[in-house]
């Protein structure tokens, strides 16, 4: 890792949208032809970073790709869904998470990921993938309490996210953010099932040196408590409670993707309103970024002054 990484890392109050399938329009090509081909990847995402000039990269954006992978073997409809207790179906992701790294988008990313830490040296190289739980939901439709009740199907998703982000650190990744969807209290209860999940995947994280963040779509306070005993980073979403962030030392946010096209002193308003301009000045926050991909149909003149304002009131003060 270059010294100015690591100068980058250490210092934290990095602004890192999540932009990434924003390259396909870049290329002017269909999302699924970009998807499929590293080199279009690899090119679009410097081209991204000349353009809007965030404090990194996203290597892998593809965020609901894992469950891709599990219902094309499986030759899943769209919208069919999968029995956890179904031992043929688990049968079919042991063999899939095998061969994870080595065939389809999963390799076609992680080459990607490998191009961008040779081309772009000195840039923070983010990926985001769903979790453990938001996987499960998405292949069996059930909500996210409801997946804890199955611990041997959420250790076969575990070891997805797992297997994939080993060999993302293997290719250079420096921030993996994990994805999930917890919009109800969880209770203690599931203490131990989460931590089956997520300590393997932190663990992993640190042994490739890696910052990993849990990235919940909505964080009840209730919850904070409980993630607070099993991982040491939040991206905390829109409207999360002072309390709840104030819990970790180095808090991190994600900011809604609209608010890029918003007049400066719209952003300037939601990013004092929420505490983030707080945080930031006291170098107490780690990572901002958005709480959605953002979209090709965004206003891209609009999006550059956006950032741009937003990098020059984080650096105010700082």
């Amino acid at each position: 890792m270059s010294r100015s990484k690591e100068d980058l890392l250490r210092k934290g109050g990095l602004f890192i949208p999540l932009i990434f399938s924003f390259g396909a329009a870049c290329e002017d090509i269909p999302l699924d032809v970009f998807l499929d081909d590293p080199t279009k990847i690899s090119n679009s995402i410097r081209t991204i970073n000349n353009f809007f000039q965030a404090d990194g990269i996203v290597c892998c954006g593809n965020e609901d790709m894992l469950s891709e992978v599990f219902r094309c073997a499986a030759s899943m409809s769209e919208g069919a869904l999968c029995d956890p207790g179904d031992k043929e179906f688990a049968a079919l992701m042991e063999t899939e998470i095998n061969e994870l790294a080595g065939k389809g988008r999963p390799a076609v990313t992680l080459e990607a990921a490998r191009r961008l830490r040779v081309l772009m040296p000195d840039s923070v190289l983010l990926a985001v993938i769903a979790g453990p739980v938001r996987i499960a939901g998405r292949l069996t439709g059930k909500r996210p309490v409801e997946t804890l009740d199955h611990p041997d199907f959420l250790g076969l998703t575990t070891k997805a996210v797992l297997t994939f982000m080993r060999s993302m650190g293997e290719a250079g990744a420096d921030i993996f953010l994990v994805r999930e969807d917890f919009s109800e209290p969880m209770g203690p209860k599931y203490s131990a099932v989460l931590n089956r999940c997520y300590s393997p995947l932190w663990n992993t994280a640190k042994f490739y040196g890696m910052h990993a963040l849990l990235m919940p779509e909505r964080c009840p306070p209730e919850n904070v408590p409980l993630f607070k005993k099993i991982v040491d980073k939040i991206v905390f979403p829109p409207g999360s409670a002072r309390e709840s962030v104030g819990m970790f030392k180095k808090p991190s946010f994600s900011i809604p993707w609209s608010l890029l096209e918003k007049t400066p002193g719209e952003i300037e308003a939601s990013l004092s309103e929420g505490f983030i301009m707080e945080t930031v000045h006291s170098r107490k926050a780690f990572l901002i970024t958005t709480d959605q991909e953002v979209p090709e149909s965004v206003d891209k003149e609009r999006m550059i002054e956006g950032i741009k304002t937003i990098k020059d009131l984080f650096e105010v003060g700082a």
